[in-house]
């Protein structure tokens, strides 16, 4: 170009730019709505194995919270795991497990619903607040559902979640006169629960602890989270504080996705439910759910049942099977996907004279999640306490069954190859098209965002004109 001359645009970009300039102050905007959150990372087998630990409110205050509302233990938010494999060639890879951009997308604190990973709860994930008999594989009575105080707390009142802290009583958004406790409804603080963290100097393990007492209830929670070499080791210590003793269920939710990948054909578990063939029911079938068989295979081995997805799972569609009990299974399983295998056990369940047993076992399925979740119990008397571990091994799938899903990101990159192949003869709109179909994205996933926020949170009773359940300030 010679000096003092001015190359203009061609007309067309002319025309588009006003659209790149949205494209970029919407991408502005969805970088800022995504901090990064308040977490520790450990580390293992020579740095191939990374688990993110996301850290309850309050240990780092400067550093925004991943998790804040009113369901899942606060300490329980373990994911965002990547692992480093190495190919037969030399060659390394790098894989995703239980990252945060398939459930619940985009994330919200304070959704009930906002877990990662190994999210856990105490209590079966239903309403109610107390299951006084025949209750479980085992038929106990009397087991509360994760909460200390609630069936003598009066409406406006105080109780307990177990990993959660003090909540208001008839507080959540779809409290009703009945004042049943709704599991997945965020309820409103009363205190600023309290968290502490210990680190080793290794930079492999650490500790989370918290307490939380009222009237003659009370609870302390302690979890070491370690990782050796290519294992997860998440410890949970469970002591009763209080002057009254208490039953109580726990599970964890295991938010499963891989690379990225919605869940579809390369996902699949092994599960320890061999002793009654795998039978199992589906009551959420005639309100909600919808039958396992629609989507899977599953299929009984002489010390296994597996089952295998066949398909891809529609963004409307929720998939929960209930195994009937099975006296010889311990709750183990073993997840697969994206050339991935991960078992899990709990030690402690089964064992002789354990107080450990196991209570239930289910498997719930979305496009962004696939949970195996078997459900423990545990009877605590005062100043007694309950331990159990979850034991993750991570190893490479000696073949997979078949190639899981292309994620969004590859899926968008073949729509902007296909565009671009039409518009070969005008290259310069080929990047103007990918920017439109960015800013579309965006745009749709923005007023996605926005209508949730307006209307999931709609309750009169709140700390915030949202309806949110914000941790408050005070103790």
């Amino acid at each position: 170009m010679r000096r003092g001359t001015t190359r203009m645009l061609p007309n067309n970009i002319q025309t588009l730019l006003p659209l790149l300039l949205l494209h970029l102050f919407l991408c502005s905007h969805t970088i800022q709505a995504q901090p990064s959150y308040s977490n520790v990372t450990l580390k293992a087998n020579g740095g191939d194995l990374e688990v993110v630990v996301y850290l309850p409110k309050g240990i780092k205050p400067k550093e925004p919270t991943y998790y804040l509302s009113t369901r899942f233990d606060h300490g329980s938010m373990i994911g965002s795991i990547k692992r480093t494999t190495t190919n037969k060639d030399g060659t390394k890879k790098t894989h995703v497990l239980y990252d945060i951009n398939q459930w619940r997308v985009p994330h919200d604190p304070y959704w009930a619903e906002s877990g990662v990973g190994l999210a856990s709860e105490f209590g079966v994930g239903d309403d109610g607040g107390f299951c006084t008999f025949l209750c479980g594989w085992d038929q106990v009575n009397e087991v509360t559902n994760g909460v200390l105080g609630y069936q003598e707390a009066k409406h406006g009142e105080s109780f307990l979640k177990i990993g959660v802290g003090e909540l208001i009583k008839g507080s959540c958004n779809i409290c009703d006169s009945t004042d049943d406790y709704r599991f997945n409804s965020p309820y409103v603080y009363a205190k600023t629960p309290i968290w502490t963290l210990q680190e080793n100097k290794e930079g492999n393990a650490i500790t989370l602890t918290q307490e939380a007492s009222l009237n003659q209830h009370g609870y302390r929670l302690q979890k070491d989270i370690s990782v050796v070499d290519d294992q997860l080791f998440v410890k949970s210590t469970l002591t009763n504080l209080g002057r009254d003793p208490f039953a109580t269920a726990w599970y964890s939710h295991h938010f499963f996705t891989c690379d990225g990948s919605p869940v579809g054909k390369g996902y699949g578990v092994d599960l320890d439910v061999a002793g009654t063939s795998g039978q199992y029911e589906e009551p959420a079938a005639w309100f909600w759910s919808t039958p396992l068989q629609q989507y899977a295979s599953v299929t009984p081995q002489k010390d296994k049942v597996t089952v295998e997805m066949q398909r891809g799972v529609e963004r409307d569609v929720r998939i929960k099977a209930e195994f009937v009990k099975d006296d010889t299974s311990r709750g183990t399983f073993t997840v697969r996907g994206c050339g991935n295998s991960i078992k899990e056990s709990i030690p402690e369940v089964g064992n002789e004279g354990s107080p450990v047993s196991m209570y239930a076992f289910n498997l719930y399925i979305e496009t962004g999640t696939f949970s195996p979740e078997p459900q423990i119990y545990m009877h605590l008397y005062p100043g007694e306490a309950r331990s159990w571990t979850q034991h993750l091994e991570f190893s490479d799938l000696e073949k997979e069954p078949t190639s899981p899903p292309l994620p969004l990101s590859e899926l968008t990159q073949n729509a902007r190859n296909t565009a671009a192949s039409s518009f070969s003869s005008h290259p310069h709109l080929v990047f103007l098209a990918s920017i439109l179909i960015s800013a579309s994205v965006t745009m749709a996933a923005h007023a996605m965002w926005s209508k949730r926020r307006s209307t999931t949170y709609s309750g009169t009773i709140s700390l915030s004109s949202k309806g949110y359940s914000s941790i408050p300030e005070v103790s």
